[in-house]
Order: C-alpha cells, then structure tokens, then sequence
C-alpha cells in the first residue's frame, strides 16, 4: 500500500461552536492501543468501510457527470505543468504603502485593525477596486452575453478556463475562494470544478531574487551561508509562496517554501473591501446571510495559514497524532531553527500527485484519506487542511 504525504497546512478545531457533538456520541472507544479487542473490532470497521467507498465509488462511475466530477477529484484533468500558463500574472498590493503612516497590519486577523490600517489609504483601496474591476469586467460581460443569448452551457468550460485566470489574477484570497467552489458539485458543474481543481497546483511563481531576499530578511543571513544548495528556480508554486529544492549543510534533503511579498496587504485590502460590502448588504432583509460573520470566520483561519511557524508547529500535532494508528500518513519534519512567519524549511519526501498513481493504488490512497480525515473529525478533535 502506498503512503500518504501530507505537506504543512494551516489546523482548526474540527468542531464548530455552533454545532458542537459530543467527541464521545460519535464513536464507541478511542484508539489507543489498550484494548485488543476493541482494535480487532476498529480494524474489521475500517477494512468494512474501505469496501463499502471502493463500491460506491463503482456505482457512481456509472453516472456520466459524476465520472467527470471524480475524475477530476482524483487530478486526472491535470498535466503534468507545475505553473499556470506564462501570460497569466498575479496582481499583488506590493507598493501602495503611504508615506508619513505608522500604522502596521495586524499579524493575526483583527477587522479593527485591519480598518484602521486601510481607511487611513484611501488611495491604496480605490486602486485595489479599480484592479478588481478591470481583471473581472471582460468575464461578466462575457457572462451576461451567454445568458442574454442562451449560450451559457455551450460556453460552460471557456468562461470557467477565463474564471481560473481571473481567480489566478485576483491574489491569495480569491484563489482560495476558487479552491473552495472546486468540490462544491452543488454550486458548480463538473466541467467548471474541473478548471477551478487546477487552482490547487497552477499558480504563477514570483522572482526567485526576491525570494531569496525574503530568507535573508527573515533567517538573518543569505541563503547560502543556511543552505549548503538550494534550486535556483522554484519547483512549484501555491496561492500564498512557493517551494525551492535543497539541502542542509548537514547533508539533509529539504524543501523551503517562501511566502509571496505584498500577501499580507492584498489579503487584507480585499477583506477590508468584501467586508464594506458586506456591511452595506445587511441594510436590506431580502439578503439572509451575514456576509461578514461568514468572512470573519474564514478570515481567522486563512490568517493562520499566513504564519509559517504555527503551520510547522501544527503539523508536528498532526504527525504525533497519526503516527500509531495510521503509519501511511507520512509527515516531513519541522526544522523549526530554520522557520519563521515566511520562510518554511521542512524534510524532503519524494511522492506522486494523485493523478500520476496507478489505478490499482488510487482507491487506497482515497481510503486512507478518508479514513485520516474521519479519524481528525471523530477522534483527535484537530483537523489539519494540508494538501495529501
């Protein structure tokens, strides 16, 4: 059976305040290894629920649009590029600081702060909106036209190719927005999950010389008086930094991710802008959802993802938390001398995107997923969203 890896990710409680269920009502004993009996009993439960997934998975093959649906899921519309394509740019607020203003951005999500800081740089924000408008403006004409014309499913899979580009464009915010509609089949048709899915590994890399400039300001010293080698081009790219290849002068293989410059300000610019027109929306009945508490929410989780050194220490957790019941998962160690808010350098493991694995190893690896997910939810109380 193939291993699982697990990158660091950003950890959440698995419970929410509003819909808290007993830990206990939902399973009979938790796995710890004292009771043989009882982990005969878990063991024949898990191998029950393996072939209970590999059979539905079968049936649901059967339907067209769900074989799309899981064909994506599985990456199986994915090539082999590890970047978007070269004339897709992401715009970053990177230069709209204003001069004579003290104001720092809060490190941990803070709407107030985060008010202060940018009603104080009006001109900041009216440029961010005149960019969000001309980037999205091209896409909802297109839209509106397909409508007006009927031609909205016959041109289902182009506006969803302009929709990944535009997400792409937007910054970190809005392609986790984009990740987040890719496995919503209630929201979305299969062929346009299909191009969202390719947000989670598609994304424009930054100038490495500013990269490098970033380990610098963070670890205190140039890249190559820390690391015996490093790549000098990233070998992939996410929403929020990007991923270089070395090693230790110790010896030891690594992979170093960078945060990207400018994500903080253009997060929270964004935030700050969603959350105005969130604000205006609660003056009218007709809209029931509180825009606001929805984004402050999601806000506090993606403020952690931008602090490196919490997501070092959560996947150690999450490493200790698995490691006697699910030794499949495999989670590359911490060096947290060399780690900061922005600079990540964790152990090097050679794997396969999902959708490079043989047939034969696919259901396996979707069960111990499930199962690793189920175990977070039901056991251990601390989810952990790195990408397996």
């Amino acid at each position: 059976m193939k291993s699982l890896r697990c990158q660091s990710g950003s950890a959440a409680p698995a419970h929410s305040n509003s819909s808290r269920v007993p830990v206990g009502a939902l399973k009979p004993a938790r796995i710890r290894g004292g009771n043989t009996a009882c982990q005969a009993a878990t063991k024949t439960s898990v191998a029950q629920m393996s072939a209970s997934m590999r059979e539905m998975r079968s049936s649901m093959e059967e339907n067209e649009q769900l074989k799309v649906l899981m064909a994506g899921f599985r990456g199986s519309n994915l090539d082999e590029s590890d970047f978007a394509s070269d004339d897709v740019r992401m715009r970053l607020v990177t230069d709209l600081q204003d001069s004579g203003l003290t104001e720092a951005l809060p490190l941990s999500y803070d709407p107030d702060a985060i008010n202060r800081y940018w009603d104080t740089r009006p001109t900041a924000v009216i440029t961010r909106i005149t960019q969000l408008m001309l980037i999205a403006g091209t896409f909802i004409s297109g839209l509106v036209s397909d409508v007006i014309a009927g031609k909205l499913k016959d041109h289902e899979v182009k506006r969803a190719i302009e929709l990944r580009n535009i997400v792409t464009s937007l910054g970190p915010a809005y392609i986790k927005l984009g990740q987040a509609l890719s496995i919503r089949p209630d929201l979305l048709s299969p062929a346009a999950m299909n191009e969202l899915q390719k947000l989670c590994d598609k994304v424009p890399s930054f100038d490495s010389a500013v990269a490098m400039q970033v380990i610098n300001d963070e670890l205190g010293a140039p890249w190559y008086e820390i690391y015996a080698d490093l790549t000098p081009e990233p070998i992939a790219a996410a929403s929020l930094g990007q991923v270089y290849r070395g090693r230790l002068k110790t010896g030891e293989e690594v992979a170093v991710k960078v945060q990207r410059p400018g994500v903080l300000e253009t997060v929270t610019v964004d935030l700050y802008i969603i959350r105005k027109i969130g604000h205006f929306l609660r003056q009218f009945p007709q809209v029931t959802t509180d825009v606001v508490a929805l984004l402050d929410e999601w806000a506090a989780r993606f403020f952690d993802e931008l602090d490196y050194v919490k997501e070092g220490q959560n996947a150690e957790i999450f490493a200790a938390q698995m490691a006697a019941d699910l030794p499949q998962v495999v989670v590359p160690r911490t060096y947290s001398e060399l780690t900061s808010k922005r600079v990540l350098t964790v152990t090097w493991l050679d794997g396969e995107k999902l959708s490079q694995s043989k047939a034969d190893n696919v259901g396996d690896l979707v069960n111990i997923g499930v199962i690793c997910y189920l175990k977070q939810l039901l056991d251990t109380g601390f989810f952990h969203a790195g990408e397996p």
